[in-house]
């Protein structure tokens, strides 16, 4: 199995982003994203993102925990996972740092066959990045 982390500093307040993430129906912040179709509610909820080509199938991630103390966030893509990987969980948390906040992104997953690990974990790495910066904005 293998793990990467991206952390990044804000000055956005913990509350704010942790309020975007924990409203996991909710994909506004997610660019490109034509479609959210969310089936059930609370931790076992999915969401069917839809993105790029209408004939690209929908990305379905569920929430696996959600936990408001920590200000954290958990959830797989049991189904379309678009990045090269297998076994994928992954997890955010929200630290406030003065006024503002740091967002952890963790991920745990197994590159797909015929995948390098290094090259999973920098697709799943960037991608991180390129979250996190959507969810700033």
């Amino acid at each position: 199995m293998l793990e990467i982390t991206v952390t990044r500093d804000s000055n956005l307040s913990a509350e704010t982003v942790y309020e975007l993430l924990a409203d996991f129906g909710n994909t506004s912040w997610m660019k490109g994203v034509t479609k959210t179709d969310v089936e059930g509610d609370g931790v076992g909820m999915v969401r069917a993102i839809f993105a790029g080509p209408p004939e690209n199938p929908p990305v379905r991630e569920m929430l696996t925990e959600r936990d408001d103390l920590k200000r954290k966030v958990a959830y797989s893509i049991p189904e379309n996972n678009p990045m090269p990987v297998d076994e994928y969980a992954a997890y955010v948390i929200v630290t406030e740092v003065g006024t503002g906040c740091q967002i952890e992104w963790t991920g745990n997953f197994v590159a797909k066959e015929g995948i390098d690990d290094e090259t999973a974990k920098n697709t799943v790495g960037g991608m991180y990045g390129v979250l996190i910066e959507w969810l700033l904005e």
